[in-house]
């Protein structure tokens, strides 16, 4: 016998693969940096933040340069714009 509880958890998986991956894998163009695809940018805007941090809490302030934190900054206004 099928029940309910059972078919819950495919029919929700079904839905986020149906309807959420096909909004997030347009292309999300960062203004003067380039053109990515939206799991792509994610992981490099978290990346570069991880790594933003990381370099904060050591103190080691020439790591970080004022392009690399534009260039996060810029990645980051677009995954919000592109969230929208």
């Amino acid at each position: 016998m099928i029940k309910l509880k059972d078919l819950y958890p495919n029919q929700i998986s079904f839905i986020k693969e149906k309807y959420f991956k096909e909004a997030k894998s347009e292309k999300i163009q960062v203004p003067g940096i380039g053109v990515y695809d939206w799991n792509t940018l994610t992981g490099k805007v978290i990346k570069m933040t991880k790594d933003l941090e990381k370099n904060a809490k050591r103190g080691d302030w020439s790591r970080s340069s004022r392009n690399g934190i534009r260039a996060l900054a810029e990645m980051w206004g677009a995954l919000a714009e592109a969230d929208r």
